[in-house]
C-alpha cells in the first residue's frame, strides 16, 4: 500500500492542529461559564483518581515524595510550586474549591461577600460603609479557625480567600471614593467621613505582635522568620523579644524599611566578613559559651554586628525613626522597676543596655544595668528605689501572659504571632497548623508525648534538679495557649546530631548562618495562608488611615 508523502503528511498534520485550535476557540468562546467551571471540576475529578490509581499500580508514594521535597525546598517559589502539586494529588485543591465546611459559616461569608461585591459595583458608598462597620472583625464568621489551614498546603478555602480580597477592594474603593455633594456639605468633611471610618474600623478590627521568645542557641533562627514575613509584606510593626528575640527584634525596628531589606539580603555576608578581633575561633571559648553562657559563637557575633547597628537609639527615637514599635522584655527582680520597655512606658532609655538586662547579668555583661538619656543627649544609669538584678529568662521563667495583657493594653493587641526559636521542640509544640493528613492515632501520641516530657520537665525545675545547660534548652517563658488569637511559629531540624554540631563550628560562619536564616525562612512558608487572612485587612487598614491623615 503507497505511503503518503512527507509534504502530504505535514498538510494532514497543519489541518489537524487548525481543527484543533478551532474547537478549543468554540469551546473558550462559547461554552457558558457554569459548564465550563463543571468540566474543570470533572477534569480535577479525573486527575485526582488518575495519579491515585497511577500510585497504588506503581508502589511508589508521590505524596510522600511531595512532602520530602517541601522540607528541602530552598525558596518561597520553589516551595509553592511542590504544595500546588502536591494539592493537586492529594485532594488538597478540591477541599479548596468546595466552599462547604461546618469549621466556618460559609452561607454568611457568601452572602456578605456578594452584598460587599455589588455594593463596591454599584457605587454605592453608605451602603459599603454599614457593611464593612460589621464585617471588619479578624474572625467574621470563622475564617480565622486554625482547622481550615490544616487541609492543603497551598491555602484555604477559595471561598475564604476571595471574600478577604474583596475586603481589601472595597477599603481602597472607599479611599479613592470621590468627594459629592449628595454625602457631606464639603470636601473637607467628606475626608473627615472617611477619616473616621479607617480609625473607628481599624480600632475594630485590632492589631497584630510579633513575639521573638528566646532561643540562645538557634536565635538566628528568628531573622529567617523576619525575612519571610518582611518579604511577604506580613510583618508586624509590633515587635516584642526576650533574650536572643530581643537583639533581632531591635535589628528589625531600629532600622527604617530601606536599610531593613539591605540589611536582610547581604547579613551572610556581612556577618561572615566581621573583623578578626571580633571572632573568636578557640574551641575552648566556644564550648564555654555554649555550655555555660549558653550561646553560639555565631548568636554572639549578631549581637555584636546589631550594637554597631543601633549604636546609641533609645526607644523614642527608634520609633520616630522607622514607625516600629520595639518591645523588649526584662525579668528585674525589683518590682518598681519596669518589665515591658518601649517608646510609651520607657522612652528615654537605651536599647542596648535593655538587651544587656533582657539577656540577664553576667551573661554579656557582669552587672547588667538601665541606661537613660537625658534631655542633654548625656548618658546615665536609671535610679531605682532599691537595689535591682536582672535575671536571665531561663532563671526567672516568667509567664509571658503578663507581656500579652501588657501589650494588648498598650496597643490594642489581639492577636499574636509567636516565633519560638527551638528547633529541637518542633515535634512536642502543639501549634494546631500541622497538616491533618497525618495518621491520627499518630498525632494523639505525638501530643500526649510531647505534654508528657514538658510536665518531667517542669517538675524537675521546680525542684531544681535540672542541669542548666538542659534548663537553657527546654525551659523558657510560658506562652499562654488560645484557640484562634495566637499563631506558633517553631522551626524544624532535619538533622538532629548535624545541626547541633553546628553550633559548635565557627570556622563555617559563611555556611551555618545562612543555613540557619533559611530554617526560620521554612517554618513561615506553610503558614503564609493563615497570616494573610488573619493580617492582610490589618495591615491594609493601617495604609489607608495614615494615607488618609496625610492628605489633611
Amino acid at each position: 500500500m503507497p505511503q503518503p508523502s512527507r509534504a502530504k503528511q505535514q498538510t494532514l498534520q497543519i489541518k489537524f492542529w487548525l481543527f484543533g485550535l478551532e474547537v478549543s476557540y468554540f469551546v473558550v468562546n462559547y461554552v457558558p461559564a457554569p459548564i465550563w467551571k463543571l468540566m474543570v471540576l470533572i477534569f480535577d475529578v479525573m486527575m485526582f483518581w488518575f495519579h491515585k490509581v497511577y500510585n497504588i499500580l506503581s508502589g511508589r508514594s508521590a505524596t510522600s515524595r511531595y512532602k520530602q521535597d517541601l522540607q528541602n525546598a530552598q525558596s518561597l517559589e520553589e516551595w509553592s510550586f511542590v504544595a500546588s502539586r502536591l494539592d493537586s494529588i492529594s485532594g488538597g485543591e478540591l477541599w479548596r474549591q468546595n466552599f462547604i465546611s461546618n469549621k466556618y459559616d460559609y452561607k454568611l461569608i457568601s452572602e456578605r461577600l456578594h452584598s460587599l461585591r455589588n455594593a463596591r459595583e454599584n457605587k454605592d458608598f453608605p451602603h459599603l460603609l454599614t457593611l464593612l462597620r460589621s464585617s471588619l472583625l479578624r474572625n467574621f464568621g470563622g475564617i480565622a479557625e486554625k482547622e481550615l489551614y490544616t487541609r492543603a498546603y497551598s491555602g484555604t478555602k477559595t471561598l475564604i480567600e476571595t471574600y478577604v480580597a474583596e475586603i481589601l477592594k472595597c477599603l481602597i474603593f472607599i479611599n479613592d471614593f470621590e468627594y459629592k455633594d449628595d454625602y457631606t456639605n464639603s470636601v473637607n468633611s467628606f475626608n473627615q467621613l472617611k477619616l473616621d471610618f479607617f480609625h473607628d474600623v481599624r480600632q475594630t478590627y485590632g492589631s497584630t505582635a510579633l513575639i521573638l521568645q528566646g532561643g540562645s542557641l538557634f536565635g538566628l533562627c528568628h531573622i529567617g522568620v523576619i525575612k519571610a514575613m518582611y518579604f511577604k509584606g506580613l510583618l508586624p510593626r509590633i515587635i516584642s523579644g526576650s533574650g536572643v528575640g530581643a537583639v533581632v527584634a531591635a535589628f528589625v525596628c531600629c532600622l527604617i524599611d530601606d536599610q531593613l531589606l539591605s540589611h536582610l539580603v547581604t547579613l551572610s555576608k556581612q556577618m561572615a566578613n566581621l573583623p578578626d578581633e571580633v571572632l573568636d575561633k578557640r574551641s575552648g571559648k566556644v564550648v564555654e559559651n555554649v555550655v555555660v553562657r549558653g550561646f553560639s559563637e555565631d548568636t554572639l557575633n549578631f549581637m555584636k554586628y546589631t550594637k554597631s547597628t543601633i549604636k546609641h537609639l533609645t526607644f523614642e527615637e527608634a520609633y520616630l525613626s522607622t514607625g516600629k514599635v520595639l518591645n523588649i522584655m526584662v525579668h528585674p527582680t525589683n518590682s518598681s522597676a519596669p518589665f515591658l520597655l518601649n517608646y510609651i512606658t520607657t522612652p528615654n532609655v537605651m536599647i542596648i543596655s535593655a538587651l544587656y538586662c533582657s539577656m540577664g547579668s553576667g551573661v554579656l555583661v557582669e552587672n547588667a544595668h538601665l541606661y537613660v538619656k537625658d534631655i542633654n543627649g548625656d548618658i546615665k544609669p536609671m535610679d531605682y528605689p532599691e537595689p535591682c538584678i536582672f535575671m536571665t529568662p531561663h532563671e526567672a521563667n516568667t509567664y509571658m501572659g503578663i507581656t500579652y495583657t501588657r501589650l494588648t493594653e498598650l496597643f490594642n493587641v489581639n492577636h499574636f504571632i509567636v516565633s519560638l526559636a527551638r528547633p529541637y521542640l518542633a515535634a512536642l509544640v502543639g501549634n494546631g497548623l500541622r497538616h491533618s493528613s497525618t495518621w491520627y492515632p499518630k498525632r494523639v501520641l505525638r501530643t500526649v508525648m510531647g505534654l508528657e516530657l514538658q510536665h518531667r520537665i517542669d517538675m524537675l525545675n521546680r525542684s531544681g534538679l535540672l542541669f542548666g545547660f538542659i534548663k537553657r534548652l527546654a525551659v523558657d517563658d510560658k506562652t499562654p495557649t488560645t484557640s484562634t488569637s495566637e499563631i506558633t511559629i517553631v522551626p524544624h531540624l532535619r538533622t538532629l546530631v548535624k545541626d547541633f554540631t553546628r553550633i559548635f563550628d565557627v570556622s563555617r560562619s559563611n555556611e551555618n548562618i545562612p543555613y540557619w536564616v533559611l530554617v526560620g525562612e521554612r517554618s513561615v512558608w506553610p503558614l503564609f495562608p493563615i497570616l494573610w487572612t488573619r493580617t492582610a485587612i490589618e495591615f491594609t487598614l493601617d495604609d489607608l488611615y495614615n494615607n488618609q491623615r496625610t492628605m489633611r
